[in-house]
């Protein structure tokens, strides 16, 4: 009876302490932060924005000069549009070339040739549509608007600023997603191996504890952790409504044993 008393002790102690929670040091990360720019050169024509201003998706943040752009623009409807008339009267002389040479009154080169017509004026309307649609996709180019929702970081021009992409792209604006975060801590290899993306973990930040998941178990050491090897884990969490957090500021991930 007392041998069986001493292993149901033993054993409540080891069921108890795979149940303890594990709270890890760890600090803030964005979830998200992206560098826009534009492939489009040109002159800044408005910024809608300064840095620490709260953005949602698709607000304009910055535009170029869109004066160069509408002058190409109004040329290349107007392409379009000739070269549509011209479509038309290659098919206008084709009905009539073929309805001639039913008539054996049209050689067969005459025929041919009125054949090309129409497939050179079909051509060119084709280049002009495409044309346009360039033109379109570059004027929507040449506006940087926000792609989620959340903070603009760091705003790199000012209006009437030249913008030059011939070698590399310039960053003209940084957001990040302060809405949503995540804790980075690391942890050793057993408890790596037990942990899985998706599954439920706890952040402590600012005295209080938020729900949050794991994203992200590493696979790779992280450089200079020495032994026993550590190893990246990234936990993801929701920012409390009215609450600022802050890139590198301490947390606590809390593991369920």
């Amino acid at each position: 009876m007392k041998r069986m008393i001493r292993v149901a002790v033993c054993c409540g102690v080891l069921f108890c302490g795979t149940l303890q929670a594990q709270d890890l040091d760890a600090q803030l990360e964005w979830q998200q932060r992206v560098e826009l720019g534009t492939v489009v050169n040109g002159i800044v024509g408005r910024v809608n924005v300064t840095a620490g201003e709260p953005v949602t998706r698709g607000a304009l943040l910055v535009e170029l000069d869109q004066r160069p752009l509408q002058a190409r623009l109004v040329k290349a409807v107007a392409q379009k549009e000739a070269a549509k008339q011209q479509m038309d009267e290659a098919k206008r002389e084709l009905d009539r070339s073929l309805e001639l040479y039913d008539r054996t009154l049209l050689s067969d080169h005459e025929r041919q040739l009125a054949e090309i017509d129409v497939a050179k004026a079909d051509a060119y309307l084709r280049g002009a549509e495409a044309e346009l649609i360039l033109i379109k996709l570059t004027r929507e180019y040449s506006r940087i608007k926000a792609p989620f929702n959340g903070r603009v970081l760091v705003v790199n021009v000012q209006q009437g600023q030249a913008v030059v992409n011939y070698l590399q792209i310039m960053p003209l604006v940084v957001m990040v997603n302060d809405r949503e975060m995540k804790a980075v801590t690391a942890v050793d290899s057993e408890m790596a191996a037990r942990l899985r993306p998706g599954q439920a973990a706890k952040v402590g930040v600012h005295g209080e504890w938020l729900p949050g998941v794991i994203q992200s178990v590493g696979l790779e050491p992280l450089a200079g952790s020495g032994t026993p090897r550590h190893y990246r884990l990234v936990v993801g969490f929701k920012t409390p409504r009215g609450q600022q957090l802050r890139l590198g500021e301490k947390a606590v991930v809390r593991i369920d044993g």
